[in-house]
């Protein structure tokens, strides 16, 4: 049964393809975090009025660019997926201006402000909302802790390093783990664009925000 109600057998045929194509070895953006955003963005649709199958759509392949990243060992940003999420969403007869809707959704969803990017919340429709702050919801709390382990264990970096944190947010490396909560994680509750990802986002922050803390007395640190 689709997680968002409504979507219909085409989302669970794009289902079916996106899992047949995300190994373990895409490490924290495998395919049970794109059920996860979806979850998040089901949670959404019950506030906000959007399509559930641009959503739903978006949702299940706003990362296929992380395939490429790991065939190609740098960072590839969403748009350079376009072909793979037009083929697939063509193969289940879905019209252009819907997979122009899509795409923009996708995209929306790696651009920050902790970056530097510019964000005009006005100028997105409900649905790059809604599908942007699902995704960012799953980078914080609990779950979004251990994506952040597991995600520095694969690229190599230390859990602390004493190096000064950046002002602003990089894709790719970074000094360590814990830069990395600092530079980006501890930013997105900021980020949120509907009032129901903000409510929950605050509430994973403050999680964060305890395991932190509390990382720091063990590490015997005076701050991090």
């Amino acid at each position: 049964m689709p997680m968002i109600p409504g979507s219909g057998d085409r989302l669970d045929a794009i289902r079916r393809s996106v899992r047949s194509l995300f190994a373990h070895d895409v490490v924290a953006h495998d395919f049970a975090h794109l059920e996860r955003v979806e979850r998040n963005a089901a949670r959404l649709l019950e506030i906000e009025s959007g399509d559930p199958f641009v959503v739903g759509a978006a949702c299940l392949l706003h990362d296929l660019h992380r395939i490429l990243e790991r065939d190609l060992g740098h960072h590839v940003a969403p748009e350079q997926a376009d072909a793979q999420v037009r083929t697939i969403l063509d193969e289940q007869g879905v019209d252009t201006p819907t997979i122009d809707h899509v795409c923009a959704c996708i995209h929306a969803t790696e651009r920050y402000r902790c970056a530097g990017d510019v964000i005009d919340a006005a100028s997105m429709s409900v649905e790059q909302r809604i599908v942007r702050d699902a995704d960012m919801l799953d980078a914080l709390g609990a779950v979004g802790i251990a994506r952040a382990f597991m995600f520095g264990g694969r690229l190599g970096e230390p859990l602390w390093a004493a190096e000064p944190i950046n002002d602003t947010f990089q894709p790719g490396h970074t000094a360590s783990i814990v830069h990395h909560f600092h530079e980006k994680l501890l930013h997105l509750h900021r980020e949120m664009l509907t009032d129901e990802g903000r409510r929950i986002a605050l509430e994973r922050t403050r999680l964060m925000r305890g395991y932190l803390d509390a990382l720091r007395e063990d590490l015997h640190l005076v701050s991090i």
